[in-house]
């Protein structure tokens, strides 16, 4: 298993997952105020959150290995005693450290608390600035589960500098799932507008951090556009504007409007590169936005849309088949 590095400073390099860090530290360092009161029983989303895994893990610790929760609270709700978290604590780090589940499972239960405890949580802070790797399996049972706070901790600790990585290695998987599995919801919730809901609070603290660091260079217009046409969702657009942020080109991302009144905003944003992104077929909004806008000299056109279709009839645009390529041909072109 992977050792995460820290640096001599104790902190990972990037002041993106720092500033986050200092906010929100999951797991808490031994002097955080939540450490000081290890006496109350916690729920399932409290010791996820504390140990910084899904609950859904915590369910096969539980199932498999006899880790769970010994007490009880009114309603039969199970909660983990002190006990139990030093037991969880011991597992979390020998896991990390590269132990095999099944051997950390059977050292974490014959380790007396007294033994366990009073090292751990500085143990889990030395892992705390560490990016977890993508696991999609548990982003959906905690979705589906409406665990808000276990989906926020794995959407902020996965790729956090790369949002191209974090869309697709976690968030695209997960969200296909979600997709083609059949469920049964109640009337307002949604799984996947949930999940959505969660990856857009997301771009948004990555956006609004790195704004802050780069906040004397930005210019006041955009150097790029990209209008989200004839897609399922805007969330991809949407990560391909922050992944070109994070390249240091400024995007914004062009919604709603027919195709005129989008190529008049197009206009008067006076943006050098317009990214189209048809999904995964051209619309006709689509090629009525790029037409409007031919003989524009000032303005160079990528056409996004996946797979290997030609690009409609009389459209003088670069082609791009992928979000990677199209922010890497971006961002070429613009250095």
């Amino acid at each position: 298993m992977t050792r995460f590095p820290r640096d001599p400073g104790g902190k990972r390099a990037g002041g993106w997952a720092e500033s986050r860090h200092d906010r929100h530290r999951w797991p808490p360092a031994a002097g955080d105020a939540v450490s000081e009161q290890p006496e109350a029983a916690l729920s399932v989303a409290a010791v996820a959150r504390r140990l910084g895994i899904a609950p859904a893990t915590l369910r096969t610790w539980d199932r498999r290995y006899g880790l769970g929760p010994s007490e009880h609270s009114a309603g039969a709700h199970r909660r983990y005693s002190p006990d139990d978290l030093a037991r969880l604590l011991t597992m979390r780090r020998l896991t990390l450290e590269g132990v095999a589940p099944g051997e950390a499972a059977r050292t974490a239960l014959s380790t007396p608390r007294q033994e366990a405890a009073p090292s751990e949580l500085d143990v889990l802070d030395a892992y705390a600035d560490a990016e977890m790797p993508p696991d999609p399996d548990a982003l959906v049972a905690a979705a589906r589960h409406g665990d808000n706070a276990a989906v926020r901790w794995m959407l902020a600790r996965v790729h956090p500098r790369d949002p191209l990585e974090w869309y697709a290695t976690l968030v695209r998987p997960a969200m296909s799932t979600l997709a083609a599995e059949p469920v049964l919801e109640r009337a307002g919730e949604s799984s996947c507008h949930r999940l959505e809901a969660s990856c857009y609070a997301e771009l948004r603290s990555r956006s609004v951090a790195l704004a802050t660091r780069t906040a004397e260079d930005v210019p006041a217009a955009p150097v790029a556009l990209v209008a989200p046409t004839g897609a399922a969702t805007d969330l991809e657009a949407h990560v391909l504007a922050g992944a070109l942020s994070g390249r240091g080109v400024p995007a914004s991302v062009l919604v709603g409007g027919t195709p005129e009144t989008a190529a008049e905003a197009v206009a008067r944003a006076r943006a050098q590169v317009l990214v189209v992104h048809a999904g995964h077929r051209g619309t006709p909004d689509a090629v009525d936005l790029v037409r409007r806008l031919d003989g524009a000299d000032d303005l160079m056109v990528f056409w996004h849309e996946e797979g290997r279709g030609p690009v409609p009839d009389g459209l003088r645009v670069h082609r791009v088949r992928s979000l990677a390529g199209a922010c890497y041909e971006v961002a070429a072109v613009l250095s």
